[in-house]
């Protein structure tokens, strides 16, 4: 009798891991792994050529402070796999937490994309336009701080709302990515403030709102925008501008991968959720979010000029590699006559 209740309390503290069919793991280490590969080589090539010209801009700095979120995502859903730690209250809290702080900061941070590409200034070349007017440094040093703050203070709240991370797991055992459910609007639109969850609702929606309405609301027309600007002056067919067209080709491919992984994750839930609906997309929010993860940055490498040729320098660096004094170009910009700063 001893025996066998040392043995099953050895069964009880094995390792578990989450029921899921074998694409959903392949699926997962895979795309894990290429995310925080790319983001980290991305990290490693804007550091190394942090001096380049077309690198010191507002947009290099938000899409540094993306990679920085994905990887600490990434690292907070690894261990979610593991159902042993689900009964842990504090890791609940600071899965939820954490969640629902990366996916306010990366919607504030790509709506903060798409009004870098309205600037008036951005298409100038950078070598003609003094500091006092279009200075990138300002922008990046109070709003991605001001934008990571409110994604800190909306994870503030999740410890105070138990029925947000009572449960880290669907009806399906599979993993969400925020513990956030889009469609409590719909709960909260049905029974208003008589509803007993009404106050976790609420918060559910705001955070909705941010996360997948605010961008769709703002990007695209600020995209449609540039795009009109950028045609009309010819700046897609001038070799000088290639590095605004490529900025404006990251912002478009940016969001529609950041739409398309919201879609995949809340179509299914919305299919659960009303009768008249159905769609036929497997609920994995979580494969969706990495995929996101491991797609941003091999976009920041295709489509961003700087980047690219940041990573041709390391990989076959040359005497004339980008961020060389060898060009006439950069010559020119270290010119005491004209001031060198970086791009808004």
């Amino acid at each position: 009798m001893e025996g066998s209740g040392a043995m099953q309390e050895n069964v009880g503290d094995e390792i578990q891991v989450i029921p899921s069919p074998s694409w959903w793991w392949a699926g997962w280490s895979a795309l894990s792994f290429l995310a925080i590969f790319l983001n980290l080589l991305f990290l490693v090539i804007v550091i190394k050529n942090r001096k380049a010209r077309d690198l010191r801009s507002l947009l290099t700095a938000v899409l540094i402070t993306i990679s920085v979120l994905d990887i600490l995502d990434i690292g907070r859903i690894a261990p979610s796999i593991v159902t042993n730690l689900h009964k842990y209250k504090e890791f609940r809290i600071v899965y939820c937490s954490i969640g629902v702080f990366h996916t306010i900061s990366v919607s504030l941070l790509l709506i903060l994309l798409g009004m870098y590409l309205v600037c008036p200034c951005r298409d100038a070349p950078p070598l003609y336009y003094p500091a006092s007017k279009c200075s990138g440094s300002l922008p990046q040093k109070l709003l991605i701080p001001l934008f990571l703050l409110i994604g800190g203070g909306a994870a503030g709240i999740v410890p105070i709302m138990e029925e947000l991370y009572a449960k880290i797991v669907d009806d399906k055992d599979m993993v969400p990515h925020s513990c956030i459910d889009p469609t409590r609007l719909l709960s909260l639109l049905d029974n208003g403030e008589t509803s007993p969850t009404f106050w976790t609702d609420l918060y559910q929606t705001l955070v909705s709102l941010v996360g997948i309405a605010l961008p769709l609301l703002v990007i695209p027309p600020t995209i449609l925008v540039a795009t009109v600007r950028a045609c009309m002056h010819g700046h897609c067919c001038q070799v000088k501008y290639k590095q605004s067209a490529g900025e404006l080709l990251v912002v478009v491919l940016v969001t529609m991968f950041y739409l398309g992984s919201l879609v995949g994750s809340v179509l299914p839930k919305l299919d659960q959720k009303m009768d008249q609906f159905s769609v036929g997309l497997q609920p994995v929010p979580v494969l969706w979010e990495l995929a996101n993860a491991a797609a941003r940055p091999a976009i920041y490498f295709l489509a961003n000029p700087a980047v690219w040729d940041g990573l041709r320098g390391a990989c076959c660096s040359t005497k004339r590699s980008y961020g060389s004094l060898s060009t006439k170009e950069d010559e020119v910009a270290l010119s005491p006559v004209v001031e060198r700063i970086s791009s808004l």
